[in-house]
């Protein structure tokens, strides 16, 4: 009795092996798709963080082209509306605003700008920042003649401003569009590599757990139908052999392998042990 209960214990481990083996195949393909799902979201919060810094950039660049503008028709009109008189107009006060205030918000909106850059900012985007400060000096230096342009007849000060200010205004404002333009192409790009991630990443990792359950379940089920249950049937035609006595006619149908093999050799080994017992 005991010795059945083991037997039963052997068969049902021989179960609980092979099951514990297709679990562990199941856990690494399980693992490896959460890996791949995990690779993809860093991926993808990565560039979602890209496209909000272009985002951002480009924001920067349009604020600045609108404060360059203001500032520039304000100095115009100052220019314009001046009468003269003892004193001549300070640097401060050819803008109505003051000059200090559009220096504090043009740095201000720079490094606002320079702080949006990160590491995958392009190359183009970092060189049109640095021309963009290059072209605001050499606007702010010329901007600085004002003060023995306004002692000028009006003639005099309009051509000033539309032959020799103007050019760097707009300079300075094709360097801070062609930087706003080149986060507006990177910002494109970026989403572009969003949708190209996702289909490039979630489709291999569904993919390998689709087909790695299909290869767990049809293993499991060629290890059950040729392995597995002739073995089980064999043993219990051997079990039943010994302990009742009962004809030996277990078939297995598995095409002449090995398993086929021995279930033909314990038939021949309990006919012969049949007829030694019946010489006896």
């Amino acid at each position: 009795m005991k010795r059945k209960s083991t037997e039963k214990g052997r068969k049902s481990s021989v179960r609980r092996k092979v099951r514990a083996g297709f679990a562990v195949i199941a856990f690494i393909l399980f693992f490896s798709s959460i890996v791949s799902l995990y690779e993809f979201t860093r991926m993808n919060r990565v560039l979602t963080q890209q496209i909000g810094d272009n985002v951002n950039s480009v924001n920067i660049g349009r604020d600045l082209i609108m404060l360059t503008e203001d500032y520039n028709l304000e100095v115009l009109n100052a220019i314009s509306e001046y009468e003269g008189g003892e004193e001549a107009l300070s640097a401060d006060q050819i803008h109505p605003a003051q000059n200090a205030r559009f220096v504090e918000e043009f740095s201000q909106t720079m490094e606002d700008m320079r702080r949006s850059f990160t590491s995958r900012t392009t190359y183009n985007e970092r060189n049109l920042a640095d021309s963009v400060l290059l072209a605001y000096t050499a606007y702010m230096q010329v901007l600085g003649e004002g003060r023995e342009i306004v002692q000028e007849d009006p003639t005099t000060r309009q051509e000033w401003y539309f032959e020799r200010l103007q050019p760097y205004y707009i300079k300075l404002r094709n360097y801070i569009q062609s930087l706003t333009n080149a986060s507006q192409d990177a910002l494109i790009d970026n989403s572009k590599k969003v949708d190209a991630t996702f289909y490039r990443s979630i489709t291999p990792a569904i993919a390998s757990v689709v087909v790695g359950l299909l290869l767990v379940l049809l293993f499991n089920y060629f290890i059950n139908f040729y392995i597995l249950t002739p073995l089980i049937k064999i043993s219990k035609g051997i079990q039943g052999y010994r302990s009742y006595r009962k004809d030996y006619n277990v078939e297995v149908d598995n095409n002449g392998d090995e398993i086929d093999q021995l279930n033909s050799n314990v038939r021949d080994l309990i006919e012969d042990h049949k007829s030694v017992q019946k010489k006896s």
